[in-house]
């Protein structure tokens, strides 16, 4: 769609294939990148990374990179995230302040952030690192790296953790495996929304089937203009292999609008 833009944190192997639809296409980094990286700001001390970021603190950097878009001409612009992405999405979506610009929301592996270190074979790691956060922040150490790591070896500070993962964070969105917390920031979201999965997606399988967390993600839109839901067949969290068919598909959805 000529004139559109869209902003996205992930697949910069899309970057030359949004130009052939007619839409421009925009990667924006933000206080997450890396794990401890060098940021000047009043409120990093220096430095940033998602070993020190706060969820919340999201909205700043996307707001960023929407006057950034906005400055340049566009007019229409759509939020694309991977992963942890959708869940900042939906939280900048929820908020009555959501730029009037963005027109709606791709989200490509909406993960359950609360799920997937609640599952049986990971609970015990999350209690423990919970646990040593919740202390390290009693004694005064909030941005003390946690002695132990998750994900693969992702290094996260008390602080973060306990953002991140505690019962009452604002990061347990897309709560397929965990219906206790709700889905109040979803049932919020206004703008069109497209969301994709794979049936091999381990942002989403080790909590809930995909096709039926897509069926859950789409009745919880509620109150969204536009909803609609993919989940391709074989597709692994990485998408590796799909960059052309998740543009088509974008592109598709875009043009519905």
């Amino acid at each position: 769609m000529a004139g559109s833009l869209i902003l996205n944190q992930f697949y910069e192997q899309m970057h030359s294939m949004y130009p052939q639809k007619g839409i421009s296409f925009l990667v924006g980094e933000h206080r997450g990148t890396g794990i401890i990286t060098p940021f000047v700001h009043d409120t990093t001390d220096g430095v940033c990374g998602n070993a020190f970021e706060i969820f919340e603190d999201s909205v700043v950097d996307i707001d960023a990179w929407i006057n950034c878009a906005i400055d340049m001409g566009y007019e229409e612009i759509w939020l694309q995230g991977h992963s942890l992405g959708p869940s900042k999405m939906a939280y900048y979506a929820s908020r009555d302040a959501v730029n009037l610009k963005v027109k709606g929301l791709i989200f490509i592996s909406p993960s359950d952030m609360a799920g997937l270190v609640r599952t049986p074979d990971a609970i015990g790691l999350h209690q423990s690192m919970l646990s040593e956060a919740e202390a390290l922040v009693l004694e005064g150490g909030s941005k003390s790296i946690l002695s132990i790591s998750m994900f693969d070896g992702e290094m996260l500070s008390a602080q973060t953790y306990i953002n991140f993962f505690s019962d009452n964070s604002a990061c347990a969105i897309f709560n397929f495996g965990q219906p206790q917390f709700g889905w109040e920031i979803v049932n919020k979201i206004k703008l069109p929304t497209l969301a994709i999965t794979g049936t091999k997606d381990d942002g989403i399988v080790p909590v809930c089937d995909p096709h039926k967390a897509m069926k859950t993600l789409e009745m919880e839109l509620k109150n969204s203009k536009e909803v609609k839901t993919l989940v391709y067949e074989g597709a692994e969290h990485s998408f590796d292999g799909f960059g052309q068919k998740i543009v088509e598909d974008v592109s598709f959805f875009v043009g519905l609008t």
